[in-house]
């Protein structure tokens, strides 16, 4: 049976819980529905990359040798997963700042402040008692059921090909529209026998003009005979 090994694109479908049993987390909609979780989110295995920090680092951490298309039981202790409660996260703001954004705060409301997510705590006495702590931070144990690991296929030797497909699985298909104008000047100009010659020297105005079936012509002087380069003279 193969097994998953560091680098290696998987397929993964789980279900998170607390050490109480609460599901948290899960990528399988049956799961989701008992417990209660929002019925409109997109519940789908997860497509991702081993040991390149995309899950909880226990979790990533544990992913390496296990065999692919079965299914495991990993617990992770709180470093494993969203660490252990810091004092300091645990902030009060004056009540005054929430009411200028016409927020009105109450215990247990999620909100994002200077780009963090923080937890109201307790509001008395014209304090705010925020916790920027991570919701899960300090849980005991976390259990992880994998219903399925399953292994992508490993990019080839075709790296290119593998990897298109790989970034349109991910942004979706996508076309660009094609613009000529680059070929059309490049076309023109050398027709004309404007700018540099092929090897780049001054006479390569000579060398760059072209009949309308895309021959070389020579260029002629205002009498019609074909102009040669001077000869150099030895010395």
């Amino acid at each position: 049976m193969e097994k998953v090994k560091e680098k290696d694109f998987i397929e993964l479908e789980f279900t998170a819980k607390t050490e109480e049993g609460k599901v948290f987390d899960t990528t399988n909609k049956k799961d989701a529905k008992e417990a209660g979780l929002p019925a409109d989110a997109d519940y789908a295995p997860v497509k991702l990359c081993v040991g390149e920090g995309q899950l909880l680092r226990g979790l990533d951490k544990q992913l390496i040798g296990k065999e692919v298309g079965k299914g495991y039981e990993i617990q992770l202790s709180p470093e494993e997963a969203f660490g252990q409660r810091d004092s300091k996260l645990v902030k009060i703001i004056p009540l005054k700042v929430f009411h200028e954004k016409q927020v009105n705060p109450y215990p247990g409301l999620a909100l994002a402040i200077d780009n963090l997510i923080a937890t109201v705590r307790a509001v008395s006495g014209g304090r705010v008692i925020t916790d920027f702590n991570h919701p899960f931070a300090g849980t005991d144990k976390f259990s992880l059921k994998e219903h399925e690991i399953l292994l992508e296929k490993k990019l080839g030797t075709d790296f290119t090909r593998e990897l298109e497909k790989k970034i349109k699985e991910l942004v979706g298909d996508f076309k660009v529209k094609e613009d000529t104008n680059v070929e059309k000047e490049a076309a023109r100009l050398e027709e004309e026998g404007t700018g540099q010659g092929e090897m780049g020297t001054e006479d390569g105005k000579k060398s760059g003009k072209r009949d309308k079936e895309g021959k070389k012509v020579e260029s002629t002087d205002s009498e019609g005979k074909e102009q040669k380069a001077p000869e150099k003279k030895k010395v």
